[in-house]
This record gives C-alpha cells, structure tokens and sequence, in this order.
C-alpha cells in the first residue's frame, strides 16, 4: 500500500466503510463475484461491485453503506488502478440502470431481482432490507415485498410440482416391477 493512503488496512467494518466513504477519499472494492457494496443516499442507492471506485465526489453526501457478501474497501495506488475503478463504477451504474428502463414500479422491481440473481446468491438477496433494493431502482419498499412474496409462492409451486412429478414417476416405477 502506497503512502498517500489516508487508511493502511482494508476496510471491512460498514461504520468504518461509511466514515472514510464521507471524507472523499477514493476507493475500491475489494472482492470477487458475490461481493458488492451499496451506498444510500438521500434519496435513492447505488451498487457497486468488485474494482468499483467508491467514495471521492461520488459519495460524499452517503447516510449508510451494506456491505454484500465479502467485501473490504482498498485505495487504489496507481492512476490506471484510479481509471480503471471509475470505469467499474459506471458499469455497476449501467447495470443497475437496466432495471430502470420501464416506467412500471413493480417491472423495474421484477427486474432488479432478475439481475441481482445474475451476481448474487439467492440467501444474499434475501437479507437485503426492501427500503435499499427499492432505493436501487426508484420504487416503494413495499413494491419490493410484493415481488418477493410472489418469488416465494412461485419457489413453493415449483416445489409441489417438482414433489408431484416425483411421486409420478415413482408410481410409474413401481408398476412396471409390477407388470415385470
């Protein structure tokens, strides 16, 4: 790590994550796939994945950060380390802002899910607060709870049905030893 680093060590902790996000110092995250960061703003939230730059202009007015999966914040030393963590930060941007391309609350929040379910595991996706995915996108938190109670009434048909061919095909075993 390079002397001009205000921090000497990773950040791991959300308080220290959020304390050194407001004193502008660029940043990135450190992690790999499953592991991200949202930073909540006043008034809506961002993602930012792994060797996404956070902090610096970007994030100076930030209230609260969730950390998500396993993630720890590092200064980037060099300038193309600066450029390159920039860059990653408008790609999570983008990917969020695919979600928002609809105008209808509950499809950007149908969407949102689809594409946290592309980088995230489904037990991490489900400790998120409502509020901070529906900060993500724009919608009301209670938008996000109906998408996530019709994800639960799909998981549990597609369990019965599942359980249902099982029980078919079970029968379908057993009397053909019959015919046998």
């Amino acid at each position: 790590m390079t002397e001009l680093a205000l921090i000497c060590k990773p950040l791991v902790e959300p308080t220290e994550i959020l304390i050194q996000l407001q004193t502008g110092q660029l940043l990135k995250v450190n992690g790999s796939r499953g592991n991200a960061i949202i930073i909540c703003h006043s008034h809506h939230a961002e993602l930012a994945g792994p060797g996404a730059g956070v902090g610096g202009l970007f994030d100076a007015d930030c209230t609260r950060v969730i950390p998500v999966g396993n993630i720890s914040l590092v200064y980037p030393e060099s300038r193309s380390e600066r450029q390159k963590a920039y860059v990653l930060r408008q790609n999570w941007i983008s990917f969020t802002q695919h979600a928002m391309n609809t105008y209808v609350p509950l499809q950007r929040a149908k969407l949102i899910f689809m594409l946290l379910h592309r980088y995230f595991d489904a037990s991490i996706i489900q400790q998120l607060p409502d509020e901070v995915i529906a900060q993500l996108v724009g919608v009301l938190p209670r938008t996000i709870g109906m998408v996530r109670q019709a994800e639960k009434v799909q998981e549990k048909r597609s369990l019965e049905v599942e359980e249902f061919r099982r029980r078919e095909m079970q029968k379908e075993e057993e009397r053909r030893t019959v015919i046998r």
